[in-house]
């Protein structure tokens, strides 16, 4: 019973870091900021302006849950400093770069390589200092060591989540390209909170909080705190399908992932390969987010009024244009029988049979299909598509 409240209490160490709080204050901003863009694009909002909140306690925490396992299982501690330090660091890029900066490539990067600079220098870093295990006394090279393989699996972790959560439920928008022509795009931006049980040498947080969970494990002592990692990903598409471009960024950062787990066994031998590690991990990932929109902004754009039909960004929930599965890149050719080019004529087609609706598409490997439902008395007479024109 006794281990129980302290593993509870320190779940409640997680709601003491300040960046938990900045991170869901940021998440809720964007998600009202989104429907904002969505209704100027269409007039309407596309998805709850709950929807980023409800992803970053989404499937984040299931993988915070197995690497926490992981942790557990192979000793890995931290230092109060170095969570004081990533803490500032996490928060300082959620300000600055909101979505877009916050790769643990970054964070956890940036926040070892200060951490180095305060070992290195001889930094004072009370009252974050433990006077148990003082920075000075700390194996450095095996802290560093051990942050550097931590670092390749959070990037592991986040190539999968790109994968697969990263363009579900992507917000459209329209906006004008250089020619002032209407173009449809799209903004993926997700953010995904990571709780990761981490042991710290000493008493640590107890002198502080004397509530605080201690552990006994032989003379050593431990005080149990969970970290707030928080993974962001932000880029926009106008060239692609939203989860080609989450594929493709998925490859990279997986690859990132893999050299920056070489480095980590290369500094097995050579410890000064973890700066290296480090500094590969910011460069690789800040290189990848340029790739993506160099690669973008020079490809031919895909979501464009066409001259035989009706370009479609996706269709609205509940609706009858998610009921024929009418996807996002697709061009409606006809309506009803009827060849349709733009909205008036789509609509017209429509009046001649209000209970009933067949389309005649072009899928995004360009070969026809036919799609068709009732139209139910409740249902949006605009059949819920957002389109290009």
């Amino acid at each position: 019973m006794d281990i129980v409240l302290e593993i509870l209490k320190g779940i409640g160490s997680l709601l003491l870091q300040p960046a938990l709080y900045v991170s869901v204050l940021i998440v809720i901003i964007a998600g009202f900021n989104r429907t904002k863009w969505e209704r100027k694009s269409f007039h309407i909002r596309v998805h709850s302006p709950w929807q980023e909140l409800k992803g970053f306690f989404g499937l984040g925490i299931v993988f915070g849950v197995l690497v926490s396992i992981v942790l557990i299982f192979t000793g890995f501690t931290l230092t109060i400093g170095w969570i004081a330090i990533f803490n500032v660091v996490l928060i300082v890029l959620l300000l600055v770069g909101l979505f877009r900066m916050t790769s643990t490539a970054y964070t956890i990067g940036i926040a070892s390589l200060v951490y180095y600079g305060a070992y290195y220098f001889d930094w004072q870093l009370a009252p974050f200092e433990d006077t148990m295990l003082p920075i000075k006394d700390l194996y450095i090279d095996n802290f560093m060591i051990a942050i550097v393989f931590i670092l390749a699996l959070l990037l592991a972790v986040e190539a999968f989540l790109i994968q697969y959560s990263g363009a579900n439920q992507a917000s459209p928008m329209l906006r004008k390209s250089g020619r002032g022509k209407w173009i449809g795009a799209f903004q993926l931006r997700r953010l995904w909170l990571l709780p990761l049980v981490c042991f710290i040498p000493g008493h640590g947080f107890a002198a502080f909080f004397d509530w605080w969970p201690i552990f006994q494990i032989g003379n050593q002592a431990f005080s149990l705190l969970i970290l707030p990692v928080v993974i962001g990903f932000q880029q926009q598409v106008q060239s692609q399908l939203p989860k080609q471009a989450t594929h493709k960024i998925a490859v990279r950062v997986t690859s990132l992932a893999i050299v920056i787990a070489l480095f980590g066994v290369g500094s097995i031998v050579m410890p000064i390969l973890c700066l290296a590690a480090f500094v590969v991990a910011i460069i690789g990932r800040f290189w990848i987010s340029y790739r993506h929109r160099s690669e973008e902004q020079n490809a031919a754009f895909k979501y464009t009024p066409q001259s035989d039909g009706i370009m479609i960004l996706g269709a609205r929930e509940n609706t009858p244009a998610s009921r024929m599965e009418i996807l996002a890149g697709e061009v409606i050719l006809e309506a009803n029988g009827k060849k349709v080019t733009d909205r008036a004529e789509l609509y017209d087609a429509l009046n001649e049979n209000r209970a009933y609706c067949k389309l005649k598409v072009r899928d995004n490997n360009g070969e026809p299909r036919i799609v068709q439902t009732a139209i139910h008395e409740e249902d949006s007479f605009e059949l819920g598509l957002f389109m290009v024109e």
